[in-house]
């Protein structure tokens, strides 16, 4: 008799989410949050989201691992050709995602310092748990870095 185990893991717990509406490009956008940041973004290849099997958008893709701080930078375009990768939030053109431990405090202040940039309208939290596809997102997301990670032949965590 065969059995199933089934395995529920929730990667919303290990992330937090920033929302970034802004007019501006995403090297520029990307070339502010290093700076302001004081990370070091790095465009790879566009991550590819298939909602609709006909439709294949190509979202920009950035990604920064600190050392310091064992923490991952994730920048996303969120609008291509009137489609959302987000579609629950059409009010976001770029989302920054990062993974690893950090304190509410300098989660508050990297939104604090990004809505203080030039040409940037807003910056807010996203909540997470209130998305139901979040999960499947942050799931792709991660497989996309690793396939990123393969076909640059570079280490997982150095870029």
């Amino acid at each position: 008799m065969k059995k199933f185990i089934s395995f529920e893991y929730n990667l919303t717990e290990e992330y937090h989410a920033i929302g970034i509406s802004s007019h501006l490009k995403d090297y520029k956008l990307c070339w502010n949050l290093n700076n302001i940041l004081e990370i070091n973004l790095q465009k790879n290849n566009n991550f590819i989201s298939s909602k609709k099997k006909s439709n294949l958008e190509e979202y920009s893709f950035y990604h920064y691992y600190d050392l310091n701080q064992r923490c991952f930078y994730y920048l996303l375009s969120n609008k291509k050709n009137n489609s959302f990768l987000i579609e629950k939030m059409p009010e976001t053109d770029y989302v920054l995602l990062m993974k690893g431990y950090m304190n509410q405090q300098k989660i508050n202040d990297i939104v604090i310092n990004i809505k203080k940039t030039t040409n940037i309208l807003t910056a807010f939290l996203i909540n997470m748990e209130k998305y139901n596809e979040m999960n499947g997102f942050l799931t792709d997301i991660e497989l996309h870095y690793i396939n990123v990670i393969k076909e640059t032949g570079s280490h997982l965590l150095i870029n």
